[in-house]
């Protein structure tokens, strides 16, 4: 996994995209990211699950902070400057 220097603001009408290109950029892709979420977390449900909940913008907030914990990134909300 790459050196975290940057911090990404992500917005849900690309979020999909902003995930993909991270998961892209730790070298990976979304089947081993959600064989490793399926393995570390318990679930057992595939990757068509996950497209899909992109595409209706249904995601949850804790299935993106199990995104982030396999990335090694954390989610956090602040106040805007």
């Amino acid at each position: 996994m790459s050196e975290k220097t940057e911090e990404i603001v992500i917005h849900s009408n690309g979020l999909y995209k902003q995930i993909k290109n991270l998961v892209k950029k730790e070298g990976l892709n979304f089947t081993l990211l959600k064989y490793t979420i399926n393995e570390i977390f318990g679930k057992n449900d595939g990757v068509r699950n996950l497209h899909n909940k992109f595409s209706r913008n249904t995601i949850r907030v804790s299935e993106l902070e199990e995104i982030a914990e396999i990335l090694n990134y954390e989610v956090i909300l602040r106040p805007k400057s």
